[in-house]
């Protein structure tokens, strides 16, 4: 199998609460070809077809739920890649 789990411990902190939590959970590697995730991060404009990051000054401004929901949805979107 290409995906193997791993238990880490992650630290989270959420600025706007104010409050830090210790969660335990299983990091997920990942082996997938990089063409086509370099295709699909391009389409998302987060980096031209080389692979380059491309900045978004826009997201300076997001809170940081917002950034995390954002991170969360293409985390969710690689996991389809392999269900």
């Amino acid at each position: 199998s290409s995906v193997r789990m791993h238990p880490v411990m992650v630290r989270s902190q959420i600025l706007e609460n104010s409050f830090l939590i210790n969660n335990a959970i299983k990091k997920v590697d990942t082996l997938i070809p990089i063409m086509p995730m370099v295709t699909s991060l391009a389409k998302a404009q987060f980096c031209n077809l080389l692979g380059h990051p491309t900045s978004k000054p826009v997201w300076a401004d997001l809170s940081d739920s917002n950034i995390i929901n954002r991170f969360g949805h293409i985390c969710r979107n690689i996991s389809h890649y392999y269900s």
